[in-house]
C-alpha cells in the first residue's frame, strides 16, 4: 500500500484521490503537499489546515482515484 500511495503522491500531473479506511471513513487528498507518507502512517491535512488525519496504513482498504465509482 505504501508504494502505491507514494506513486500517487508523486505522479505528474497530480490527480486527487480518496483513501478508504477499514472503519468506513474516507479522506480525500486534493494536493500532494497536504499529505505526509511514512513507513506505517499517512498524515493528511484537511479543512484548509484546520485538521490533520493520522491514518495507519494497515487500515487502508482501498484507494479511489478521481472519477471511480464508490
Amino acid at each position: 500500500m505504501q508504494a502505491e500511495l507514494r506513486k500517487l503522491l508523486t505522479s505528474q500531473p497530480f490527480t486527487p484521490f480518496t483513501v478508504v479506511m477499514s472503519d468506513g471513513t474516507h479522506v480525500t487528498i486534493k494536493h500532494p503537499e497536504t499529505a505526509l507518507l511514512t513507513k506505517h502512517w499517512l498524515d493528511v491535512t484537511t479543512d484548509g489546515g484546520e485538521t490533520t488525519e493520522h491514518l495507519h496504513l494497515l487500515h487502508v482498504t482501498r484507494i479511489q482515484r478521481q472519477g471511480q465509482a464508490a
